[in-house]
């Protein structure tokens, strides 16, 4: 028994690993925008490509490995996701071009869905009962101190300049991890039963359309001048992602394998909820993007000092996530709403000070709502994953679980797109510091209003449901996937 137990929490180290590593990669990079452009002379929208480039990929692949995962076996399809996963980050860390670097980021994005879509499946298989809401309670808070402390992490890198590596070892640092959690998913993981399922291997069509409209959304928002001239491939995506899921209601009707289980799209909780969770996640990426160019290239400040003033921020949201079980059970949905507009307002009134940023040394009087943003952050992401599937019926509920961190993903994508379009557009050919502060300030309030749609958009969310709170158990983000 003791053994058995021992096994078990090695293969939940392992998909620790593999979060932590999925997780930092989001956020980490952001720090080093400005030092990769310099190196790599890249322009304002191609340093946005590198982060969006791997949000996208991922976000368009992860339904397709999930499907590879039950096909070929969650154990061989981890540990080659992971392999391809760390290979790919050392074509990151080595690409001679900016342009190199973004297509690398591509094959990093679609090598960490593999990865990641597994992680909670693998989890789920191993665990039950109470051991199991243990192992998520320290997946999610892994997961999400992970993101939170990816600026920091990148900042610390950058600063230490290991064997002269420089930005490059913000890519490295996931080969030493991807080797561990590859030894240690190998010895304990079970290997399980790749089996073909009912109605076929894959739905390349369901593919094709969901990617291709995807992609026709995000790419205009950051090669467009306008926005009228983003307006027809805007379009042309809608209308593929309505042929999507036109094309996934034919397939569930005639018994078929569908990537997407658009059934659940009819409780409102869900759409709800799906809908603030893509504006938080997306807001949560621009904001750390803007600030890093802002800090980095506008005002000539280091990254360790990006690191430092995303600390009151990921303090904020570490204490909000734990106490938002609390909070849920006795305030259910509308702790999602207050959480939201704490983090409109407080953005708002970043904005409104952001001259504080170019004053000497750290911004003592941002502080506040810098935490404010945080605590807000903390305050819709945890409850809000058991708000979203309290309403979704048991058979639908890994549907559900895995279009969530998808539309985190699409929502990240789109966020880091929108608010780099805007930011680079607004800087004239020749900008200074004040130009660079007077773009952050334009993006800080877009921010907010967005905050205030999901605000809007929390307040429909179902009440009352109580049991929902014993659900609450991860803190900062959803697992990635369940079977």
């Amino acid at each position: 028994m003791t053994r058995r137990r021992s096994g078990s929490w090695m293969t939940l180290c392992a998909c620790l690993l593999a979060v932590t590593m999925q997780m930092i990669d989001v956020t980490a990079v952001t720090v080093a925008l400005p030092t990769i452009a310099l190196d790599l002379d890249g322009t304002g929208a191609q340093q946005v490509w590198v982060p969006a480039a791997y949000l996208l990929a991922f976000a368009c692949a992860l339904l397709t490995m999930a499907r590879a995962g039950e096909v070929f076996g969650r154990r061989n399809t981890f540990v080659v996701g992971t392999a391809m996963f760390a290979s790919t980050s050392v074509l990151c860390a080595y690409a001679p071009t900016i342009e190199l670097l973004i297509l690398c980021r591509v094959l990093q994005g679609i090598a960490g869905a593999a990865m990641s879509a597994q992680t909670v499946a693998i989890v789920t298989a191993t665990y039950s009962g109470a051991r199991r809401t243990t192992a998520f309670a320290l997946y999610g808070g892994t997961a999400g101190l992970a993101g939170l402390a990816g600026p920091a992490v990148g900042a610390v890198l950058l600063h230490l300049d290991i064997l002269g590596t420089g930005w490059r070892a913000i890519f490295l640092i996931n080969v030493p991890i991807s080797v561990a959690a590859i030894v240690l998913a190998r010895r304990y993981v079970s290997a399980g039963s790749g089996h073909v399922l009912s109605g076929g291997l894959f739905d390349p069509i369901g593919v094709a359309l969901w990617s291709i409209g995807a992609v026709s959304i995000v790419y205009p928002i950051m090669t467009s001048a306008s926005a009228m001239a983003a307006v027809p491939a805007f379009g042309i995506g809608l209308v593929l992602l309505a042929v999507f899921a036109m094309w996934e209601r034919r397939r569930s009707a005639a018994g078929a394998h569908v990537m997407v289980d658009t059934r659940i799209f009819v409780e409102r909780g869900f759409t709800c909820g799906c809908v603030v969770s893509a504006l938080v996640y997306g807001t949560f990426t621009a904001f750390v993007l803007t600030m890093s160019v802002t800090l980095q290239t506008g005002l000539g400040d280091s990254a360790s000092t990006v690191g430092v003033i995303t600390i009151p921020f990921a303090l904020g949201a570490v204490v909000a996530s734990l106490a938002a079980p609390i909070a849920f059970h006795r305030w259910d949905s509308r702790v999602v709403a207050v959480g939201a507009a704490t983090m409109g307002a407080a953005l708002f009134v970043l904005g409104a000070a952001v001259d504080h940023f170019d004053r000497p040394g750290f911004p003592w009087p941002m502080t506040i709502p810098l935490v404010l943003v945080g605590v807000g952050l903390g305050s819709v992401i945890a409850p809000l994953q058991s708000t979203i599937v309290a309403g979704v019926s048991p058979d639908a509920i890994g549907s559900a679980s895995g279009i969530l961190p998808t539309v985190q993903q699409v929502g990240s994508a789109v966020g880091t797109a929108a608010a780099g379009a805007v930011y680079f557009a607004m800087l004239p050919a020749l900008p200074v510091a004040s130009d660079h502060l007077a773009s952050q300030q334009n993006v800080l309030f877009g921010l907010a209003a967005t905050m205030a749609v999901a605000t809007a958009v929390a307040m429909a969310l179902p009440r009352g449901d109580r049991a929902a709170a014993e659900c609450v158990r991860e803190p900062l983000t959803a697992p990635q996937r369940s079977p």
